[in-house]
């Protein structure tokens, strides 16, 4: 197995198989298209395809269409010639040209214009790009990978992907498992970015309580390894020594409470949590319970099941509480 592969960390019978994936398809030089929920290390595993394939010692140009300006798309794609527009005043190679002989990564392909996805479609039939402006056809050879969020199979029913593109560079598909479904690997994950995260800051942050670690196994991470590792860069910057559920970001804590009320799941770190959450929400909202539960993005309702179930039948005095205190 290669280096590259095993660098995405893991125990889960999901991320073994992700990796035998990619060293089965790094070495056959194929397109490749990489589908998953946003978060899940796409760009992660196209570097990995990359650096395990034939094309490693060639560059590996990462392009994110979902942020390339409509005006500018084309000519960051195909790039142009000296005069080809209005400040264009030197000839430029665009992406297909400077990852010949490597790879070229479309990050988010599923954000490609109509108008622009014929074109696409030409480059890897042809294998050849023509600059804007320019009078000629230049020869490219690249390994195309692509990565997309969203369900292309559903966007070519709706017209809003081309079919044959579809088709031409879904020749070998892998999809990346969300956190959700490689729940063995939260825990090694989480400490992996926490001994991160206190190197780089010189923080003493040495483990996580058990009721973090309770609290991260029962969230069901909708933003997957990247909400993981956000909130724990988060919590190592504002903690010492010990991380516990006090040290953690309000809008996770928020995010917990109202993930764990729709899955009707209620344990004593919960508890605890919700205690500090409406005691938090309270304190802002001057003791107002309906404003209290705007803040947490619950009904009025289930905010007072929750504050009853955390044993706060009377409104705290307002004017005193704090999220520390408890």
């Amino acid at each position: 197995m290669s280096p590259t592969a095993q660098s995405l960390l893991g125990i889960s019978e999901a991320i073994e198989e992700l990796r035998k994936t990619i060293n089965l398809i790094a070495p056959a030089d194929l397109s490749v298209l990489i589908q998953g929920e946003t978060g899940t290390g796409k760009e992660l595993v196209a570097r990995a395809i990359h650096d395990s394939s034939r094309r490693a010692r060639g560059p590996l140009i990462d392009v994110n269409c979902a942020s390339l300006p409509e005006s500018l798309a084309e000519a960051e794609l195909f790039g142009h010639e000296k005069g080809a527009f209005t400040g264009a005043d030197r000839p430029r190679k665009g992406h297909f040209e400077q990852a010949h002989g490597g790879t070229l990564f479309l990050d988010e392909v599923g954000e490609l214009s109509p108008q622009l996805q014929p074109k696409l479609l030409r480059v890897l039939e042809l294998r050849e790009v023509r600059r804007i402006g320019g009078a000629y056809s230049v020869a490219v050879d690249f390994r195309l990978i692509m990565a997309t969020h969203r369900n292309l199979e559903d966007m070519v029913r709706t017209g809003k992907f081309r079919e044959d593109l579809y088709h031409r560079m879904n020749v070998c598909s892998i999809r990346t498992p969300a956190l959700r479904d490689r729940t063995d690997d939260i825990l090694l994950l989480a400490h992996h970015f926490a001994g991160q995260y206190a190197r780089e800051t010189d923080r003493a942050v040495r483990c996580f309580s058990a009721d973090v670690l309770n609290l991260f196994l029962g969230y069901p991470w909708p933003g997957n390894v990247r909400e993981l590792q956000n909130v724990v860069r988060q919590t190592v910057l504002t903690s010492k020594d010990i991380v516990d559920v006090a040290d953690l970001p309000f809008e996770f804590l928020r995010k917990t409470v109202a993930a764990n009320v729709k899955l009707g799941v209620y344990h004593h770190t919960m508890k605890d949590v919700s205690r500090r959450l409406c005691v938090y929400a309270i304190t802002a909202a001057r003791g107002s319970r309906r404003q209290a539960a705007r803040l947490l993005g619950i009904p009025r309702s289930t905010f007072h099941r929750i504050a009853k179930s955390a044993g706060l039948e009377d409104p705290p005095d307002s004017r005193q509480a704090s999220f520390d205190a408890y």
